[in-house]
């Protein structure tokens, strides 16, 4: 964390949230900002340039792109901005998520923008030289193709993924339960699968792979799958089973069906399981995903390498998380906003190594047991009828036998201690004045976050 960070150390009392100003780079929309992206190429020019789109309920919505000026001024008050626009263009509705061009062997040219809504959308972003406003140069953005899996009526689009290794593919969610892999270069859909069994909410590719993806849903799983093998897939996780008051029941409303309650309606309940709105693929170790759920104050961090539970609870907010993201320099490093206005960073690191070396005790707990089973079975009687056989005395058969359950127990436990998440706190903390719809973790500068609340985009330097 550097001198002059925005966040401060947790535990402790966070102050003004805009305080120091040195850290903290602004930008104020017209309107309402829902997704943010940021650039993906590392020259000057491009490097501190963001696309970001509103959220208007009217069939008008802005994405425009934005980028740090050569004037900034990082001593100035907090009204005055950092970011002036240079390229804007109009859609219906507005878009789920926006993306760059990965930039993974060699920069596109010019540079591609990619958003999903009703459709998939990609725009050409080339900077041009005519002048717009704090001394930057406008980009011109050209909508290359706009795609759909029907050219009538096509389900909205809910999140997608760029693929880092074959940036030709892209992969998106909808809401009809699909997910369809496109190829940007023939603008047509390659794959199309079934993905869930009811609305899929995000999807993302797995770090270094071209094929293997992940994707959550409303059915409250996280599956992965394999574009080489579509036949199967895996469920990795799936979310606890919540209660809540049937509403399905028609004595509900009776406070004659509550007897021994004070009428108070809270003995009938039904199970509910959280849809999953968002889910994080490690950058750099393909074997962490993290997600939460739907009013859920909790991330979940789960293992591929052990389905069916999580590894790591993050346990710090305090209302309902709205985005999460994974460093892309740290594979133990975690950023997540919520409604509590908070962005809180997280570093896992400890809490896997202690989990590793809880499963190598749990190995070597049920190898322990085995062996200590194998003894005892072999030093047992061969007469069958109880009798003990010349080479077993009855004491040191006991002894074995007591040796054994003990060892069998204390395999039980240390695997059960295995299954048990591990609960972290987080390590740095942000308060913004609005609760946090998104945020995005700068690819080539980590030391740089950009969150969205409002009308305002907030870059924030670790």
């Amino acid at each position: 964390m550097s001198s002059g960070s925005p966040f401060y150390p947790v535990p402790g009392v966070t102050p003004d949230a805009l305080s120091p100003r040195k850290e903290i780079c602004n930008y104020f929309s017209s309107y309402p900002i829902y997704s943010l992206a940021w650039s993906r190429r590392e020259d000057r020019n491009s490097m501190f340039r963001m696309a970001l789109s509103s959220f208007l309920e009217e069939p008008t919505n802005k994405v425009q792109i934005v980028q740090l000026s050569p004037h900034h001024d990082p001593s100035h008050t907090p009204e005055r901005p950092d970011f002036g626009v240079v390229g804007e263009v109009n859609v219906d509705y507005p878009l789920t998520k926006l993306l760059w061009h990965p930039a993974t062997g060699g920069y596109a040219q010019p540079d591609l923008l990619a958003g999903t809504g009703d459709s998939l959308r990609l725009w050409e972003c080339e900077q041009t030289g005519e002048p717009a406003e704090m001394g930057l140069h406008k980009t011109n953005m050209r909508l290359r193709a706009k795609m759909t899996t029907r050219a009538d009526y096509s389900e909205p689009i809910t999140s997608f993924d760029w693929n880092q290794v074959d940036p030709r593919l892209i992969i998106t969610s909808s809401i009809d339960t699909t997910c369809t892999v496109w190829d940007i270069e023939t603008q047509q859909a390659k794959t199309q699968l079934i993905a869930h069994d009811r609305e899929v909410f995000d999807v993302s590719f797995v770090a270094g792979s071209q094929d293997v993806f992940a994707s959550a849903g409303a059915d409250g799983s996280i599956r992965m799958f394999d574009l080489r093998s579509l036949e199967h897939s895996t469920i990795l996780y799936e979310a606890p089973v919540a209660v809540a008051p049937s509403s399905s029941d028609p004595n509900l409303g009776d406070a004659a069906y509550y007897p021994g309650n004070g009428g108070v309606p809270s003995a009938r309940l039904s199970s509910l399981v959280p849809p999953l709105l968002r889910l994080s693929c490690n950058a750099l170790d393909p074997n962490y995903i993290a997600t939460f759920a739907l009013d859920s104050h909790i991330v979940s961090v789960i293992d591929v390498r052990n389905p069916g539970t999580s590894v790591v609870q993050l346990v710090g907010h305090q209302a309902p998380i709205h985005a999460i993201s994974w460093s892309p320099t740290s594979p133990s490093q975690l950023c997540s906003a919520g409604a509590d206005s908070r962005v809180l960073v997280w570093d896992i690191q400890q809490a896997l190594t202690t989990r590793q070396h809880q499963q190598r005790q749990a190995l070597a707990a049920a190898a322990q047991a085995k062996q200590l089973s194998k003894l005892t079975a072999t030093n047992k009687s061969d007469y069958g009828d109880g009798r003990q056989s010349p080479k077993s005395p009855t004491l040191a058969s006991g002894a074995q036998t007591s040796n054994a359950i003990q060892a069998v127990a204390q395999a039980a436990a240390a695997q059960a201690l295995t299954q048990q998440p591990t609960n972290v706190a987080p390590s740095l903390t942000y308060a913004a004045r609005l609760p946090v719809n998104s945020l995005a973790w700068h690819q080539n500068s980590p030391e740089w976050i950009s969150i969205g609340f409002g009308n305002t985009i907030q870059t924030l330097r670790l």
